[in-house]
Formats: C-alpha cells, sequence, structure tokens
C-alpha cells in the first residue's frame, strides 16, 4: 500500500510542478510513471510506454489503471488529468491530504495555523479573527488596500505577511473574472460557462445567471489562492453559518477553540461538545482520512466530538454518510460519529438532554 501512496504522491507533484513550467518535465513525474510501469505490470492493465500514453492513462478513471489498492488513497471513478483544468480536484485533494503542507497551495494558512500555536505565543484569538476573515465571502477578492488594512491590525509582522501570502494579484485580469454568487470569488468562463474554481461546487448552490463584474476601478485586486478558495473559504463558510444558527439557537459556540483543535465547540447548560466539519469531494476518501490515522489521534473524536459533512455533499453524491460510514475500518468505527450538516440540531438535542 505504501508503494500505491508513493506512485500517487510523485504522479500528482510532478504534474502539478509541469503545469507551472511546461519546458522541463520534473523528477518526480518520471519517477512516478517508472513506479507506476512496475505495479501495472503484475496486472492485465498495458503499462504505459511513454509519458504521453501515460498521460492518455490517467485521463481514465483509476480503476482502470491496473494499480492495486489504489482505492484505499484515490476514488474509483475519478481520473487523474481532466481536460482544460489539468490536474483534477480528486487530485488536489489528494495533495492536501498526502503532502507537506509547506508544498501545498495553503501553506500560508497552515503556517499562520503553526505559528499560532507555537508553545509561548499560542495566538488563539488572533487564529480566530484570521480564520473567520478568510472564511467571509466578502474577503475573496479584496483591494490591496482592504487587505493591508486587516492585516496590518496584527503587531507581528510575521504574522501580517503570512496573511498577504494567502492572496494573488488579479489586477490584469479582472476583467475576465464575473463574482460568484456563493463564496464571493472569481468565476472564469471556460467550456461555455462561468465555471467557480476547479470543483466548481458553487454551480450547484446559487444562481450563477445573477453573477455580476467586480468594480474595483483602477485599484489593485487580489484574491485568496485557489487553494485557500477550496479548502479554507468553503468549508469555513460552512462552519460560519453553523456557528451563526446556533447562536441564534440559544447555544454558546466558540470558533476554532483552542488554536483549531476543533471548528467548533458547542455549549449549554454546563454540558460541550465539538463539532469538526470535513469538507471531502468523494465519500471514500472521507473515509480513507480517518482510516489512515493512528488510534491516538481518533482518540480526540470519541464521545465528545462529531464529525458534520457540509449539506451540499449530499446533493452531489446520494447517501454521502451512510456510504463514508459503511467505509471505515474497525478502528476508525469505533471513534467517529458522522451528521450531515441538517441533522446538527437534532443530535445537538439528545446530546444535550
Amino acid at each position: 500500500m505504501a508503494k500505491t501512496h508513493d506512485t500517487l504522491l510523485s504522479l500528482i507533484t510532478g504534474i502539478n510542478k509541469w503545469q507551472g513550467n511546461y519546458g522541463m518535465i520534473p523528477d518526480e513525474l518520471y519517477k512516478g510513471m517508472l513506479s507506476f510501469i512496475e505495479q501495472t505490470a503484475a496486472s492485465k492493465a498495458q503499462p504505459p510506454v511513454d509519458l504521453f500514453h501515460l498521460l492518455q492513462i490517467l485521463h481514465r478513471p483509476s480503476r482502470e489503471w491496473g494499480i492495486p489498492d489504489l482505492q484505499d488513497f484515490y476514488p474509483e471513478a475519478a481520473p487523474l488529468i481532466e481536460e482544460f483544468i489539468g490536474l483534477t480536484p480528486d487530485a488536489d485533494e489528494f495533495l492536501n491530504r498526502h503532502i507537506s503542507p509547506q508544498d501545498a497551495e495553503q501553506q500560508y494558512m497552515y503556517e499562520i495555523l503553526m505559528y499560532c500555536r507555537e508553545e509561548g505565543r499560542q495566538l488563539e484569538q488572533e487564529y480566530t479573527r484570521i480564520r473567520t476573515y478568510l472564511s467571509n465571502p466578502h474577503n475573496a477578492v479584496i483591494t490591496s488596500f482592504q487587505l493591508s488594512e486587516f492585516a496590518e491590525i496584527f503587531p507581528d509582522l510575521h504574522l501580517t505577511n503570512l496573511i498577504k501570502q494567502c492572496y494573488e494579484e488579479i489586477t490584469p485580469a479582472v476583467a475576465n473574472y464575473r463574482k460568484c454568487p456563493h463564496c464571493g470569488w472569481t468565476l472564469e468562463y471556460k467550456n461555455d460557462r462561468w465555471c467557480c474554481n476547479k470543483e466548481d461546487i458553487c454551480y450547484l448552490l446559487a444562481d450563477f445567471e445573477s453573477q455580476s463584474p467586480f468594480d474595483f476601478g483602477k485599484e489593485r485586486v487580489l484574491r485568496l489562492l485557489p487553494g485557500i478558495q477550496r479548502f479554507v473559504l468553503l468549508p469555513g463558510m460552512s462552519e460560519l453559518r453553523i456557528a451563526e444558527r446556533l447562536i441564534r439557537k440559544g447555544y454558546e459556540v466558540e470558533l476554532y477553540p483552542n488554536v483549531d483543535e476543533y471548528d467548533l465547540s458547542v455549549s449549554q447548560d454546563g454540558k460541550r461538545i465539538f463539532l469538526d466539519v470535513k469538507d471531502f469531494r468523494d465519500p471514500r476518501t472521507l473515509a480513507n482520512f480517518f482510516n489512515h490515522q493512528t488510534p491516538t489521534y481518533l482518540e480526540k473524536y470519541k464521545n465528545q466530538c462529531l464529525i458534520v459533512v457540509p449539506q451540499y455533499r449530499s446533493e452531489l453524491f446520494a447517501s454521502y454518510r451512510e456510504r463514508s460510514m459503511a467505509l471505515l475500518n474497525e478502528t476508525a468505527r469505533e471513534y467517529i460519529k458522522m451528521i450531515m450538516e441538517n441533522e446538527i440540531e437534532s443530535t445537538l438535542k439528545k446530546v444535550f438532554l
């Protein structure tokens, strides 16, 4: 299984680097191809004869590749590459989970988390304020002045710089984008329609007929990095929505307690439970996230934390929660209780009886 994981990691890392510079084929891609050939040689699948053939194969669902135990790491129906977008959203999720966050697109959010957690620092309020800001659709696309205005609230210069690096400039191309009516990020016209980032979750959650251009005049315009949009903004919107709803219902709610040990702490009458929002594209990917954890890691969830799946996942994948729970291994099933977002209030009523 380790070989399968390493093959995927080399392929995805190599293609990711290659997309940034097509003039040079990265060593990781060559390494991944050789490992792919080795793993498929024993199966009935035809091994790739060269890089072009490999890329053709990676456009097919992974179940057709002929690599053993692949379903433990990657969805069977998902290809690795798609036309027009390059690496698929499933490949991005693999990178997010399996490589060092320092090398992932959301590296700066990870660095903010580690910096705020550092012993002797414990910047809990600062972290919550930053995470909340990056989870607000109004801050998905902003001016350079607006970003500086927020980032420079913090007296720590390193933290200020990390916040600024969560954004990228789009000033020359801003006229080519439209504002996403769901998350506030940039819509781009591809394949005869407007799309929001690779996975384009927002297309199912909002009326895309009502999109509008950005109006920033001649100001310098920035947007969240694509990885921050996918792995911070979208789940963060669910987290903030849940918190607001529970506060209206009379619960005491704390966001990102103990510097993001959990997403939400919910209390009532002296009792407390934690919620963790997990937003994975495929139910097997979510199950595998927990299946690969140690019992020591899983212990923090047992009887004190509910895993919450955003409601839109059930719209994209029928019976999402049931499928994911069924795919948990015996160890993970002992620790994990999973609910959909629309089940939170009824579940909390039972918890706080």
